[in-house]
């Protein structure tokens, strides 16, 4: 899917090179090359785990299994996207920290912020990756708040 996505501005890379890289023929056949295994591999990526899957799984289930409840997916979820924020703020933190140990302290004003912003950034998602059931439950919290769980009605 991110070959796909990022596809359409490789074409129109294609189209608009110019000749200050070199010669503008030999620019666009690479190119063009590029952009061909790109297709290539993401279509073996799309088909070729699932004709390998449907050879070696049997077609005759034989239990058919029950469906996960909303709260094993909201908990999948949570750690999903924790560890999504983890690997993309972890590297930018331990970047910047290195700058700002690296600098003298009185040009390091903005950065200070920049790795308090990172710092909680990381935290939050070390939080979804760990503790996603705290956060469940919150959610739950406050998608129910002002129900009564007797009478199905909101509370005065």
């Amino acid at each position: 899917m991110w070959l796909a996505i990022h596809l359409p501005g490789q074409v129109f890379e294609l189209f608009t090179a110019d000749s200050t890289h070199g010669d503008i023929s030999t620019v666009r056949v690479v190119s063009a090359s590029v952009l061909l295994i790109e297709v290539v591999v993401m279509f073996a990526l799309w088909f070729f785990p699932q004709s390998i899957a449907r050879k070696l799984l049997t077609s005759t289930a034989s239990d058919p299994q029950s469906p996960s409840s909303a709260d094993t997916w909201l908990r999948l979820g949570c750690g999903l996207i924790g560890v999504w924020v983890l690997a993309t703020s972890l590297p930018k933190l331990m970047l910047d920290a290195f700058v700002l140990y690296s600098i003298k302290p009185d040009d390091a004003s903005s950065l200070r912020f920049t790795v308090i912003y990172y710092l909680a950034e990381v935290a939050i998602a070390v939080w979804l990756i760990v503790g996603a059931k705290g956060f469940r439950e919150v959610f739950w919290w406050a998608q129910n708040a002002g129900v009564s769980k007797h009478s199905g009605q909101t509370r005065d």
